[in-house]
C-alpha cells in the first residue's frame, strides 16, 4: 500500500487491513492518520472546556508538496483536540506501537508535543476531554528549561486494589532538535517479553525490562516494613561511644591559648614609630552651614598619613601572632566500637496487602479506544503527521519508509546544505575582512612611498637608476616594505622603551619588599580597632558629631 497517494488513505484515519499493508498485522487493528483537511474536519474534536483556546491548522509541512499536518497555530495557548479509533487497540498480547511525525520551524523551547493514547471506555466522546480524561499511555517530546525528554508514561491498574498509578520511563531520551526537519517518534510495547523501546528516526534510543527501568515500579514490593513495629527501649544503636577508660593526659593543658605572639619576630627596617597613621586633611575646610553649637567643634576629617604609603608601617609596632605549638584545646575521650550495638533498628516486614505478582501488567494499562492531543504551549509553528497507532511492527517500518523518510532525506538534505552555505558565508566574510585589511594597509604604504619619492627632497633625483630601481621595488612589493618597516619601528621602540622598562621593573621590586614587610606587620585581633583608623579613604565623615543642644 502506497501511503503517499491521497487515494490511498480514506479520509485519512481509516482501518487497516492487514491485506492492504502486504503484511500480518496481529490481531488486524491499526489506526493511521495523515492529518488532511478532510480526516482532520471529520474525524477530530475540539474540547469544549474553556480553557482550550488553541486551534490546530492544517497546513503543507513540505514547501512545494501537498503533504499536510496539524499546525500548533498560536503560542501561550492550551490544545485539546482527541479523536476515536475506530477499532481499540488491545497491549496485552504481542507487540503495539505508537508512532507520529512531528516537525519544528524553530527548535521548541518550552512547549509540550506529546499525543495521549486514551483509554478505551464505551462513554467517551471526543469533545469531552480534559486533562484528566483517562489514558493508556502518553508518548512523545516535552521540553521546558532544563526539561528535555521523550515522555512514556504508562498508567497501570493494579489488579488487587484498582489503584491506578503512572509509571514514568526514567532517564528517557531527549527530542530531536534540527529545525525545519520532520522526525518520527516510535514507542514499541511488548507484553510477551515485558519489554519496551523508544525510537527515533528509526533508530533505538532506549530499551529495556518494564519492571527495571519505570518509576515507580509496575509491580509493588513483595513485604513492606510493619507500621505498627516499634523499637525496643534498649535497643542501642550507636555504633561508636567514648572509651571509659581513657583519661586525660598529665600533660595536656586545656587553656593553652590557639594563638601566642611570634617572640622572633623584629620591627621591620623603616617603620615610622613616630608616625600616627593617619593625619588631618588640610584640603578640607569647614562648612558654610556647620553650627558649633548644634554640631559640635568642628574637626577636618582624617586620610592616610602619606608617609606611611612608602613605609612598613606607622605608629607603635607590635609582634604579629602566630599558631601556639602546644595548644591542644579541650580535651576528650577517644571513641571506641560499642560492644552493645545492635545495628540500626529498622521495623520488621510484613507481607505486603497490594503485592501482585503481575506476569502481564500490559494486560492492565487498558486497550487504547482514542488519541488526544492535548498539551499547553509557549511555542508554535509545529506539526504533527502520520500518526499510526497498531499491533505490528512490520507496518510501522513500512510507514516511516514512505511516508516519512522521502521527506526526511529532502529536509535533512536542505538543512545541512543550509548549514554549509551559512558556514561558507562567514568564511566569505572573515576573508573578505582580512583581504580588505591587507588592501588598506598596501594602498596607504604606496601613499607614502609616493609621498616621500615625490617630495621636493628626492624629486632632482627622480631619475637617477638607483633611487628609480629603490621606489619600483617598494611599489611592487609593498608588503614586503611594510614588514621592514615594521621591523624598523619595533626596533626603534625597543631601544627608546627598554631602558624605561628596566627602571620600571627596580621600582616594582622595591615596592614589592616594602609590600611583604607590611605583611608581616600582623597585630592581634585585640587591637584591630588602632589599624581601622588607616585606610586610603576617609575615615571619618566630614562633620565629625552632631549634638543637640
Amino acid at each position: 500500500m502506497k501511503y503517499l497517494s491521497s487515494k490511498a488513505v480514506v479520509v485519512g484515519a481509516v482501518a487497516l487491513a492487514a491485506g492492504d499493508l502486504g503484511v500480518s498485522a496481529g490481531d488486524g487493528s491499526s489506526f493511521l492518520e495523515t492529518f488532511t483537511a478532510t480526516s482532520w474536519e471529520e474525524s477530530w474534536s475540539y474540547s469544549s472546556a474553556e480553557k482550550y483556546t488553541g486551534k490546530f491548522a492544517v497546513e503543507s509541512m513540505v514547501e512545494g508538496t501537498d503533504d499536510t499536518g496539524l499546525k500548533v497555530t498560536e503560542k501561550a495557548k492550551y490544545y485539546g483536540a482527541a479523536t476515536r479509533l475506530p477499532t481499540p487497540i488491545d497491549p496485552s498480547k504481542g507487540k503495539t506501537v505508537l508512532q507520529y511525525e512531528l516537525k519544528a520551524e524553530t527548535p521548541l523551547e518550552c512547549g509540550g508535543a506529546y499525543m495521549k493514547f486514551l483509554t478505551a471506555t464505551p462513554s467517551f466522546e471526543p469533545s469531552s476531554l480534559v486533562e484528566d480524561t483517562p489514558y493508556t499511555v502518553m508518548f512523545g517530546p516535552d521540553i521546558c528549561g532544563f526539561t528535555d525528554k521523550v515522555h512514556l508514561i504508562v498508567r497501570y491498574e493494579n489488579p488487587k486494589t484498582k489503584e491506578v498509578e503512572e509509571k514514568h520511563l526514567a532517564a528517557p531520551p531527549a527530542q530531536r532538535k534540527e529545525p525545519n526537519v520532520t522526525h518520527v517518534y516510535t514507542a514499541v510495547l511488548d507484553a510477551d517479553s515485558n519489554t519496551y523501546s523508544v525510537l527515533i528516526n528509526g533508530k533505538v534510543q532506549k530499551e529495556g525490562s518494564l519492571f527495571d527501568d519505570f518509576a515507580p515500579p509496575f509491580l509493588a514490593p513483595e513485604e513492606v516494613p510493619d507500621e505498627t513495629d516499634e523499637k525496643p527501649a534498649d535497643w542501642v544503636d550507636d555504633a561508636k561511644i567514648p572509651d571509659p577508660l581513657a583519661s586525660k593526659p598529665a600533660d595536656w593543658d586545656e587553656d593553652a591559648p590557639a594563638m601566642i605572639e611570634d617572640a622572633e619576630a623584629t620591627m621591620p627596617e623603616g617603620w615610622l614609630v613616630d608616625e600616627p597613621k593617619t593625619v588631618d586633611d588640610k584640603e578640607a575646610t569647614k562648612p558654610d552651614d556647620w553650627d558649633d553649637l548644634e554640631d559640635g567643634t568642628w574637626e577636618p576629617p582624617q586620610v592616610t598619613n602619606p608617609k606611611c604609603k612608602d613605609a612598613p608601617g606607622c605608629g607603635p609596632w607590635k609582634r604579629p601572632m602566630k599558631a601556639n605549638p602546644a595548644f591542644k584545646g579541650k580535651w576528650s575521650a577517644p571513641m571506641i566500637d560499642n560492644p552493645d550495638f545492635k545495628g540500626v533498628w529498622e521495623p520488621k516486614k510484613i507481607p505486603n496487602p497490594d503485592y501482585v505478582d503481575d506476569k502481564n501488567p500490559l494486560s492492565h494499562i487498558g486497550k487504547i479506544g482514542g488519541v488526544a492531543i492535548e498539551i499547553w504551549t509557549m511555542d508554535e509553528g509545529y506539526y504533527f503527521d502520520n500518526l499510526l497507532v497498531t499491533n505490528d511492527v512490520a507496518e510501522a517500518e513500512k510507514v516511516r519508509e514512505e511516508l516519512w523518510r522521502p521527506k526526511h532525506d529532502v529536509e535533512m538534505a536542505a538543512f545541512e546544505a543550509k548549514q554549509k552555505e551559512e558556514m561558507d558565508a562567514r568564511s566569505k566574510e572573515e576573508e573578505a575582512e582580512e583581504d580588505g585589511f591587507f588592501d588598506k594597509v598596501e594602498s596607504s604604504f604606496v601613499s607614502m612611498v609616493d609621498a616621500i619619492f615625490f617630495s621636493s627632497l628626492l624629486a632632482p633625483f627622480a631619475e637617477v637608476p638607483a633611487v628609480e630601481a629603490v621606489y619600483d621595488f617598494l611599489i611592487q612589493n609593498a608588503m614586503v616594505g611594510v614588514a621592514g618597516l615594521s621591523a624598523v619601528i619595533a626596533l626603534i621602540l625597543a631601544t627608546i622603551i627598554m631602558p624605561k622598562t628596566k627602571a620600571t621593573i627596580e621600582k616594582e621590586v622595591a615596592k614589592a619588599k616594602v609590600g611583604e614587610a607590611k605583611k608581616k606587620d600582623v597585630t592581634p585581633k585585640d587591637d584591630d580597632a588602632d589599624d581601622k583608623e588607616g585606610t586610603d579613604e576617609d575615615v571619618s565623615p566630614t562633620r565629625r558629631s552632631r549634638r543637640n543642644t
